[in-house]
């Protein structure tokens, strides 16, 4: 039973990776207060990136990389204010933490909030990957399917990089 439910939560990653690869956070662009939190040429650079190597590892058509980027860009559009934000509330979190004057309440209080933005964009990862899934055949899915089995259960070497996922 154990092990059907580890091949289960095995193949909700595989519909999440390639949109969280896709979707990759990118880095601060700046100190705080100086500018927006996510680095907007930066992320669609590494979303190209990811996502290319994605393509070649499924053997994408050229119709299936137009629909797939299509939603990937879509989704990164959609949910940067969300990412921004939730950004900020990290900042805000660690301010308060190192606070003299805030209250555990306080605390509690920006942690519910931060949590429910991750949710919020959760949500749309998975909407994004169900979309995905649509535009994948079986044999795409199986190979996704089977790289991240090889990562979840440690039959590949840990990650040096993110573009390493896509990798043979």
């Amino acid at each position: 039973m154990n092990k059907l439910s580890n091949k289960k939560k095995a193949t909700a990653v595989l519909l999440l990776v390639p949109v969280l690869l896709g979707l990759a956070q990118a880095s601060f662009a700046g100190p705080a207060g100086v500018g927006p939190l996510i680095d907007k040429d930066f992320e669609t650079a590494l979303r190209k990136f990811v996502t290319k190597r994605f393509f070649n590892r499924i053997e994408a058509t050229d119709e299936q990389r137009t629909k797939l980027s299509g939603i990937f860009d879509k989704t990164m559009e959609e949910t940067r204010p969300d990412r921004e934000q939730f950004r900020q509330g990290l900042l805000d979190l660690s301010n308060l933490m190192a606070s003299k004057d805030a209250t555990d309440e306080q605390i509690k209080q920006k942690v519910a909030d931060i949590k429910a933005i991750r949710e919020k964009v959760m949500d749309r990862r998975l909407s994004t990957a169900l979309e995905v899934r649509k535009v994948l055949t079986v044999d795409q899915r199986q190979k996704i399917n089977n790289r991240i089995q090889d990562l979840v259960t440690g039959n590949v070497k840990p990650l040096r990089h993110i573009g390493m996922l896509m990798n043979e």
